[in-house]
């Protein structure tokens, strides 16, 4: 077809069990130099990326995330203890450096005031909606409350010990590198190349700078962090694909891994100090 195309006459003949082109000895080079530039183009041309189906919906995982925020919320301002839930969960610098690891997963349930609390919710539920499609909802959201630790741990290691935090934007912004890492790195076998590989992290990064940027009383070492943590945790799972994330087994071990790790967290809270009235 690629003579015939070009308006070079040929023959398909068999010689010893192999075909072979027969063409005139006037278009023998021609139809050469035809030949070997198809070769070079079809090699040089990527295979079409093949659409990933959705493995979740997100749904049931994002309508957790959104009420253990709320109950959390609920307990921190409305309900009296006698102790502060603030003071006893947040991420402080100097109690995580000294082993006080619970206060890692604890700080990413509490927030300061509404706004705080709605901004976390939304985009938090968003990012988890968007990875668990790619990943379920059970390795997702246990991605992501690791990334959160991690990042909080990170940032407490390096802050001044009487620095704290508290806030699931952390996790939020770990989800979007998870998401971003993630991307890039399943994009490796399929057409993208260039800039349109890089393009999921190029744009988490934008989304870094816009939402977690400088501002009052935001901590933006935390979002940084956060987002590396999951960045790195993101082109793990990517470089893995569908091998593990595809059984039920794993996506429901790692929905439970993730309810234990908050129970045990904030049990280890409460237990160290009597809080309840």
């Amino acid at each position: 077809m690629v003579l015939e195309a070009v308006g070079i006459m040929y023959e398909l003949q068999q010689i010893e069990g192999e075909y072979a082109l027969a063409v005139q000895i006037e278009d023998a080079t021609r139809a050469t130099e035809q030949l070997r530039l198809y070769a070079e183009e079809n090699i040089r041309r990527p295979l079409p990326a093949i659409p990933q189906k959705n493995i979740s919906n997100g749904l049931i995982g994002a309508l957790l995330y959104v009420a253990l925020l709320l109950v959390v919320f609920d307990l921190q301002h409305f309900v009296s203890f006698t102790h502060s839930i603030t003071a006893l969960g947040r991420a402080h610098a100097g109690s995580i450096q000294t082993g006080e690891w619970w206060r890692t997963i604890t700080a990413l349930t509490l927030h300061k005031d509404i706004s705080h609390l709605l901004g976390n919710m939304i985009f938090g539920a968003l990012f988890g909606v968007l990875l668990s499609q790619l990943l379920g909802s059970g390795v997702a959201w246990f991605a992501i409350l690791v990334a959160g630790i991690t990042g909080n741990v990170f940032s407490g290691l390096i802050k001044a010990s009487h620095h704290s935090a508290i806030g699931a934007s952390t996790a939020t912004f770990a989800a979007l590198g998870i998401l971003a890492a993630y991307t890039w790195q399943r994009r490796k076998h399929l057409s993208h190349s260039g800039l349109r590989r890089w393009a999921p992290i190029i744009a988490g990064m934008a989304l870094l700078a816009l939402l977690g940027g400088p501002g009052e009383k935001i901590d933006v070492l935390s979002h940084v962090t956060g987002f590396v943590a999951g960045a790195l945790l993101g082109a793990v799972l990517g470089m893995l694909g569908d091998r593990l994330i595809l059984k039920r087994y794993v996506q429901v071990t790692c929905g439970m891994a993730t309810i234990a790790l908050l129970s045990l967290a904030w049990i280890t809270t409460i237990t160290r100090t009597p809080i309840l009235l």
